[in-house]
């Protein structure tokens, strides 16, 4: 054999591998999508409007980047919208999708909600989301500038009515007012300055005066004074103490006699208790009266008297 044909042979066999391998790479493709080469898979969102969201916006999952925009579909009750997502990032089949706007220059991103379910949102799958939520989170922040320009306006309209002649007229007069105000709080506030020195300087004589006055013999002589009156009112305190309790006794003394006439105990018990006693005690006494009658009337009967 030649040495052509053998040349000619390899480069058949090179290109029909080749072209095998670039078959099986076009079928790859083909057959499946690049992202599943890629670790990634593809889910679906639902939405009443897309809010400006562009291919290449990012899909965030509690605030991390997890995949990106693919594409969109129109249909006649909205906008489907497809995303690519990496594998890695673990999405529950019941989270939420919404579409958000990223910032004040209008960027739009799809924000997943992650749910609680145990199962992972796989290939195909559509995202539930809220239309209304979405609506509202796919707004534009621009478009809040008209209303806040008019509450600008209105603002300043204000300040200008603030600022009007009327104003400034009144704000001049209630500025002369305060100015004369002050005038007479600051006069104020010097007669009272010069009352208070007044003031100190007579304390501060009244404080040397009696200084003075204690110095003087004279108090010393009448503090001995009270000193003594003081000791004396003390042993006068004394003696009425032992005065008092001299009654005291006295008093139990008489509690003691009278009790014991109540009791009917001694001669003045039985007497008060006694009438037999009272009676003879009065027919003695009535008998002792007649015999000194009768001694003043008769007197030689009783007595007798002899001189020798």
């Amino acid at each position: 054999m030649s040495p052509r044909r053998n040349a000619g042979r390899e480069v058949q066999t090179g290109l029909f591998v080749i072209i095998g391998v670039l078959a099986v790479v076009v079928a790859l493709f083909l057959l499946t999508d690049p992202g599943t080469l890629r670790g990634r898979f593809h889910a679906y969102m639902r939405v009443s409007d897309a809010g400006g969201i562009r291919k290449g916006d990012p899909v965030l999952m509690r605030g991390v980047n997890i995949g990106r925009i693919r594409g969109f579909e129109l249909t006649h009750s909205g906008v489907v919208v497809k995303l690519e997502l990496e594998q890695e990032y673990p999405v529950p089949r019941d989270s939420k999708g919404v579409l958000r706007s990223n910032g004040l220059l209008g960027g739009v991103v799809a924000d997943i909600d992650p749910g609680n379910s145990a199962q992972r949102l796989a290939e195909g799958d559509t995202i539930r989301t809220d239309a209304s939520s979405s609506a509202a989170s796919s707004s534009n922040p621009l478009d809040a500038i008209g209303p806040l320009a008019t509450r600008a306006d209105t603002v300043l309209d204000r300040a200008a009515n603030l600022l009007s002649p009327q104003t400034s007229a009144a704000v001049g007069a209630s500025a002369v007012q305060l100015q004369a105000t002050l005038t007479q709080l600051n006069g104020l506030a010097t007669e009272q300055r010069r009352q208070l020195l007044a003031l100190t300087a007579s304390l501060r004589r009244s404080a040397a005066g009696f200084e003075g006055a204690a110095t003087r013999p004279e108090l010393a002589r009448s503090i001995a004074r009270t000193d003594s009156i003081t000791r004396k009112l003390d042993l006068a305190a004394a003696s009425l103490q032992e005065t008092a309790t001299a009654l005291r006794q006295t008093s139990a003394s008489l509690n003691n006699v009278i009790g014991r006439i109540d009791r009917g105990e001694g001669t003045l018990g039985k007497l008060s208790r006694d009438e037999s006693l009272y009676r003879n005690l009065d027919a003695a006494a009535a008998s002792a009266h007649q015999l000194t009658d009768d001694i003043r009337n008769n007197p030689r009967k009783y007595i007798n008297v002899r001189v020798f």
